[in-house]
């Protein structure tokens, strides 16, 4: 009876239905397992960035297979490793073959971060970007051509009356220097006293620079109209009238001898007596007799 029955049981359709079940399980048990090994393998492969490389402490490929209780050729104490503090030395825990090794270099994967700088860092940095560009500075004042030296520094004017003064045009004196007493203005048809010499030239006459000086007003006067003065140093200057074309500027140092402008028509002052150059010497602001000074 129960061999009848159990085949009838595998002739109906439960017997297929259970058989294909059962090999269904069989499948996903098999596909679950080998993907727990692939996951356990793949996970022994990676490596966690965050923890240090373990290393065991090894003398060499040559001492690899070597007894751990035969002494090494050091005679140190198997149970002690130094420890060396130093840059680029490894630290090893006694007795702790799984403490990382380390030798002060970056890890492919490491992050280098730069020391912050301090103020006080800062503060010597900018110490020395300072003392820096001051040197720079000196070298560069230090390796100026002379002539650009010459040209910044002041002139120094020294005239001295025992070399005379240059006639600024050649001609006749038509009227003299006179403080001490009056001379008759024809034009002005009247005497009063002349604080300067009145030199004959024609016009456009180029009158020269007496003396090496410094150009320090350039004015337009009724009586001796358009003017120059020229400082000459040690207190003396020099006043030079009746001119046009004036070929200076104030601030200008002039050498003697040098064109200043030149002979103009006469103002209204000197129209009788005619074209001339009006010539004045002053002594620490004080008039002088220019006749004593012309060589």
């Amino acid at each position: 009876m129960k061999k009848h029955n159990l085949a009838e049981f595998f002739k109906s359709k439960s017997f297929y239905a259970l058989l294909c079940v059962g090999a269904l399980a069989i499948v996903t048990i098999a596909m679950v397992g080998l993907n727990r090994t692939s996951e356990k393998n793949k996970n022994q492969n990676l490596v966690d960035l965050n923890e240090p490389i373990i290393s065991d402490v090894a003398d060499g490929e040559n001492n690899s297979n070597q007894d751990a209780n035969q002494p090494n050729n050091n005679n140190t104490n198997p149970s002690e490793v130094a420890n060396n503090t130093g840059n680029g030395q490894m630290e090893v825990a006694e007795g702790d073959s799984e403490t990382p090794l380390t030798d002060g270099s970056l890890l492919e994967f490491d992050v280098y971060e730069e020391p912050q700088k301090t103020a006080s860092d800062e503060t010597a940095a900018t110490k020395e970007n300072t003392e820096s560009s001051a040197t720079q500075s000196n070298t560069a004042e230090t390796e100026k051509p002379e002539e650009v030296k010459a040209v910044m520094q002041p002139a120094t004017l020294n005239f001295k009356a025992d070399n005379g003064l240059l006639w600024p045009v050649t001609g006749n004196v038509i009227m003299n220097y006179s403080m001490d007493r009056v001379i008759y203005f024809e034009t002005l048809a009247q005497f009063k006293t002349n604080p300067a010499i009145i030199i004959d030239a024609e016009v456009g006459t180029e009158v020269l620079s007496a003396a090496k000086g410094k150009i320090t007003s350039i004015t337009n006067e009724d009586e001796t109209g358009l003017t120059v003065t020229a400082s000459i140093g040690n207190g003396y200057s020099l006043v030079y009238g009746q001119l046009e074309d004036v070929t200076v500027n104030v601030g200008d140092i002039i050498e003697e001898g040098k064109v200043l402008g030149k002979v103009a028509e006469p103002s209204i002052y000197y129209s009788v007596e005619g074209s001339n150059l009006y010539f004045q010497v002053l002594k620490d602001d004080e008039t002088m007799n220019p006749m004593a000074l012309l060589r």
